[in-house]
C-alpha cells in the first residue's frame, strides 16, 4: 500500500480551473460584502449560546456508564492498534495498522469532531492511563500555551509527509509508542490540563470541534449551537495561531508534494523537511503581513493574534477536508483487508467536495472574522480595516483550489 498524503496531483476539476479560482474567490467577496451591508454588530456569543438539547440526552451524555465505556473503548482500540503495529505483518500492504492511523483516526477526526464535538477528549487513551496514576500534580507553566502540542503536530507531521517510510507499521508503532510514554508521563506530572494543551491530537480535534453544533454551554448545560458560537468558547492561550498555522501550511505542503514540480525534484528527507518548513513559514508571514496592515485600524488593548485565530479554524477545517477526502475514501478501504476500489466515488465529485471544502471554510471564516471586526476595529474603519484580511483569504482560497487541481 502506497499512501498518499493529501489530495495534490489532480487535474480533473468538473469545471474549468480559471472558472473554479474565479468562483472560489467571487464567493468569499461576495460574502464579505453582504456581511458588511447586513452585520453591523457583533452577533455571536460565545459560550452563552444555545438552544438546550433534551435534559434525556445530557444524562446519558453525562452518565457514569457513558464516561466509563468511553474510555475503556478508548483504550482497548489503542491497545489493539498498537498489538497490530507491532506485532502484525512488517509491511502496509498486508498491515491494516498504517489505514487506521493515518485514515480512520488522523482523518477520521475531522468529521467526528465535527459532528459530535470535543468526544475524544473522553476517548483518549493516553488521558485514561495518566488518569489512573494518582500523584499530586503540578500546573503546566502557562506561558507554554499550546507550544507541547504543536511540538507534537510538527513531529507527525513530518512522520506522514516527509520520512520516506511513513506506511511502515513498525515506524508508526515506534511514534505511538514514544508518543503515548511521553504524554502519559506528562500528563501524570501535570494532571489533565496537560491533555487540553499538550497533547497535539486531542488540541487538534477540540479545535475542529469548535465548528459542531453540538456543545456545552457555560452552564454546562449541552446545547445545539451556531458552530461560529463555538469558535469563541476555545481557550485563547499562547500559540494558538501558530498550530492552526501548521495545520495551514502542511496542508499546503501536502498539496505541493502532489504537483510534477516537486516530484521532478526529488528532494529527499532534507529537501522535505525544508519544503514543510518553508510552505509553514510563509503561511505564517501571509498571515502576519495581514495582521500588520490591520494593527492601524483596531482599536487600542487588542491584541489581532489570538483576537482573530478562531477564524482560521474553518479554513483548517475546510483545507483538511479538501485535502484527505479521497484519501478517507480510497485507503481507508485498505483497513479493512481489502484491495481497494477506486469507483465508489467519481473524480468530479472529489473535485467538487475539495472546492466545496475550501470555499465554505472560508466564507465561514469571513464571517467570524468579520463579527470580531466590528467589536474590535474603530467605528469608522470597519470596512477598511477588514481588507487586508478578506485579501489574505482571497488569496489562500486560490491558492487552495490550484493545489488541488494540481495545477
Amino acid at each position: 500500500m502506497i499512501l498518499a498524503h493529501g489530495l495534490g496531483g489532480r487535474s480533473d476539476l468538473p469545471v474549468p480551473l480559471w472558472l473554479a479560482l474565479y468562483a472560489g474567490a467571487a464567493a468569499v467577496v461576495i460574502s464579505f460584502f453582504a456581511l458588511t451591508a447586513l452585520w453591523k454588530e457583533p452577533r455571536l456569543r460565545g459560550a452563552d449560546a444555545g438552544r438546550p438539547l433534551p435534559l434525556a440526552l445530557q444524562r446519558i451524555a453525562d452518565s457514569t456508564f457513558t464516561r466509563v465505556a468511553s474510555r475503556v473503548l478508548g483504550v482497548a482500540l489503542f491497545a489493539g492498534f498498537l498489538a497490530m503495529a507491532w506485532a502484525g505483518p512488517a509491511t502496509s500492504a498486508d498491515n491494516p495498522a498504517p489505514a487506521w492511523f493515518y485514515v480512520w483516526f488522523w482523518v477520521g477526526l475531522v468529521p467526528l469532531s465535527l459532528v459530535f464535538g470535543p468526544v475524544w477528549r473522553r476517548l483518549n487513551p493516553l488521558r485514561t492511563v495518566a488518569s489512573l496514576i494518582p500523584v499530586r500534580h503540578r500546573e503546566p507553566p502557562e506561558r507554554w500555551g499550546y507550544l507541547p502540542a504543536i511540538v507534537g503536530l510538527l513531529a507527525f507531521l513530518w512522520l506522514e509527509l516527509v520520512f520516506p517510510h511513513s506506511d511502515s507499521p513498525r515506524a508508526i508503532a515506534l511514534f505511538c509508542t514514544v508518543y503515548a510514554v511521553i504524554h502519559i508521563a506528562l500528563g501524570v506530572v501535570f494532571g489533565p490540563r496537560w491533555f487540553d494543551r499538550g497533547d497535539a491530537f486531542e488540541v487538534y480535534a477540540r479545535l475542529v470541534a469548535g465548528l459542531s453544533p453540538f456543545g456545552r454551554r457555560a452552564d454546562g448545560r449541552l446545547v445545539l449551537r451556531n458552530p461560529l458560537d463555538g469558535l469563541l468558547t476555545l481557550s485563547p492561550a499562547p500559540w494558538l495561531t501558530a498550530l492552526v498555522l501548521v495545520v495551514l501550511g502542511s496542508t499546503a505542503f501536502d498539496g505541493l508534494t502532489r504537483l510534477p514540480f516537486w516530484t521532478s525534484l526529488d528532494a529527499g528527507v532534507l529537501g522535505g523537511t525544508a519544503g514543510l518548513a518553508a510552505c509553514i513559514a510563509l503561511t505564517y508571514g501571509a498571515y502576519a503581513g495581514a495582521i500588520g496592515l490591520t494593527r492601524p485600524y483596531l482599536r487600542r488593548g487588542f491584541d489581532p493574534y489570538p483576537a482573530f485565530a478562531p477564524s482560521l479554524i474553518p479554513i483548517m477545517a475546510g483545507y483538511t477536508i479538501a485535502h484527505y477526502f479521497s484519501f478517507a475514501v480510497f485507503s481507508g478501504q485498505q483497513g479493512f483487508g481489502r484491495t481497494i476500489d477506486y469507483t465508489v466515488v467519481s473524480t468530479g465529485m472529489i473535485a467538487l467536495v475539495q472546492i466545496a471544502g475550501i470555499v465554505a471554510g472560508h466564507v465561514l471564516a469571513v464571517t467570524s472574522a468579520h463579527d470580531r471586526s466590528v467589536g474590535v476595529l474603530r467605528a469608522n474603519y470597519v470596512k477598511v480595516g477588514q481588507y487586508p484580511m478578506l485579501a489574505l483569504m482571497i488569496g489562500y482560497t486560490a491558492l487552495g483550489i490550484a493545489l488541488v487541481s494540481g495545477s
